[in-house]
């Protein structure tokens, strides 16, 4: 009896367990639950206009995720199982510091005013398969970062929405520059990716003063990869008239460009040898800026109308350009007694082209206008052979139009006394 009544016994707690683990309907659901219906790849639900959306959870991408370690409802906190149409995941909850910045940003704005084509949080970094950003099969690892960001910014169809986005092509372009190649040919992860220089989360358009791209703010965000030539460039008087709030003061972008970026020996570089005085002439040849400066004007044409102009014109890159002159970064005003271009460092100057170069040298002008004024000597000479030229073109057309009268007036004569 003792016997039968302990496996009645045993029987009845057996069931109670089996009753225990069932999970009942509403109740929390574990992960093992939640793949039973989304584990299946065919599940999925039906949207407007004949879409469907896959519901379907890769279980292996999961585990491998950040979040694999955590259950379902970590994140869908109102699952259930089971449920109906959850509501939207809180990332907020986990990663405050992270939504507040994104809600700040020119992505969290738009979002928060109901556009569907900006990205939150899932369209960065994933949702069941998110990854550290030091993973490399992260969608925010530092070499994927363009190609994550170009997923929305090189489509046509958004630009043409949004017409005031950059140019796709000119973002795409930044596969070609020399950021982009070091990063996606050469695997280098110290190149500057699009987070470096436009941010993550806190994305602000460029023409506000808190956003990275700012101009006032481009020296100090291209000198964190740079700041050697960062040094060079505060103490140059484009540096010191930056600092000292004069927005037409170059910096970095103006010369080198920004997602098309490219070496300077590349003969399609703003900074390479031959077009080196067609970028500096686009601040120097400005009417308004040289009058607001006082600075010297005509300095473009009077450079092409040089020796070191007409060779740099006809393909000659080792001839002297602005920069060989005047420096790079390290620009100073000529009477600065630091200046390449200060009277006493001339011979130095003009030594590194031209050996043995001594102090009278460098005395004749460099930049000549050519002006009865200015070089007087110079602008006779030039017009005596402007003037003796075309009259010359003038007299060759007259002779040869003379020479061809005369053809035809002579066959013209000998027709008639022919027919006589």
């Amino acid at each position: 009896m003792n016997r039968m009544n302990r496996n009645c016994m045993a029987a009845v707690l057996a069931a109670a367990a089996l009753l225990l683990a069932w999970p009942a309907a509403g109740a929390v659901p574990g992960v093992g639950e939640c793949m039973d219906c989304h584990g299946d790849r065919t599940i999925e639900k039906s949207l407007p206009g004949g879409k469907t959306l896959s519901l379907f959870v890769d279980l292996q991408a999961y585990r491998l995720s950040v979040h694999g370690g955590s259950g379902c409802v970590t994140c869908h906190a109102d699952a259930k199982a089971p449920h109906g149409r959850l509501g939207k995941v809180a990332c907020g909850k986990c990663h405050g510091d992270a939504e507040k910045s994104y809600a700040g940003s020119s992505h969290g704005k738009l979002h928060a005013r109901g556009v569907q084509d900006v990205p939150s949080c899932d369209g960065c970094h994933g949702k069941h398969d998110i990854r550290r950003p030091k993973d490399p099969a992260a969608r925010t690892f530092r070499l994927n970062i363009p190609a994550t960001c170009l997923r929305c910014h090189k489509e046509r169809a958004l630009e043409a929405r949004y017409p005031h986005l950059p140019d796709h092509k000119l973002l795409a372009s930044y596969e070609q520059s020399v950021h982009g190649v070091a990063s996606r040919k050469a695997g280098l992860t110290g190149s500057a990716v699009c987070s470096d220089c436009h941010g993550n989360h806190s994305i602000l358009p460029g023409d506000q003063p808190k956003s990275a791209t700012h101009r006032q703010n481009i020296p100090t965000l291209c000198g964190k990869c740079h700041p050697g030539i960062l040094e060079q460039y505060e103490k140059s008087v484009h540096g010191k008239g930056m600092r000292g709030g004069i927005a037409d003061s170059p910096v970095c972008t103006d010369c080198h460009g920004e997602h098309t970026i490219v070496k300077a020996a590349d003969p399609a570089s703003p900074v390479s040898s031959r077009n080196i005085p067609k970028t500096c002439s686009g601040c120097h040849e400005k009417e308004g800026i040289s009058t607001r400066y006082a600075l010297p004007k005509r300095r473009f044409s009077s450079y092409m109308d040089s020796f070191h102009g007409i060779a740099v014109e006809y393909g000659m890159t080792k001839a002297a350009n602005c920069s060989s002159c005047h420096g790079v970064h390290d620009i100073l005003p000529s009477a600065d007694p630091a200046s390449t271009v200060n009277r006493a460092n001339l011979p130095k100057t003009c030594g590194k082209c031209h050996p043995n170069a001594g102090p009278n040298f460098a005395k004749g002008p460099v930049h000549v206008e050519v002006s009865p004024k200015k070089a007087m000597g110079v602008f006779a000479v030039r017009m005596f052979y402007t003037i003796f030229i075309t009259a010359l073109m003038i007299l060759f057309v007259l002779h040869v139009g003379l020479e061809l009268y005369g053809r035809w007036n002579r066959r013209r004569k000998g027709g008639r006394e022919g027919q006589g």
